[in-house]
């Protein structure tokens, strides 16, 4: 993969903790940020196969959607119906 110098900067701190790391790992600190970079970057393919089922499961254990209003509303009409008789 081709690269290109670029500068980024960060807090001393930051840097001391990439250092660090590179060194437990016996890599370069450039070499060990474009690893984490990578990493934590990387573009990731959406499930929405997935995502749109656990959506339906949530929606499920809720309660007060539109098929709870319309049973409270009929059970409200029999209530006043056998209340009137």
């Amino acid at each position: 993969m081709a690269t290109r110098d670029r500068v980024i900067h960060v807090t001393p701190d930051a840097y001391d903790r990439l250092e660090r790391e590179a060194g437990r790992r016996g890599v370069q600190p450039d070499a060990l940020a474009d690893e984490l970079l990578a990493a934590e970057l990387a573009p990731t393919e959406f499930d929405w196969e997935s995502a749109l089922a656990e959506l339906a499961a949530i929606r499920g254990r809720m309660r007060g959607g539109s098929d709870d209003a319309v049973a409270i509303v009929r059970e409200g009409r029999e209530e006043l119906e056998r209340r009137s008789l």
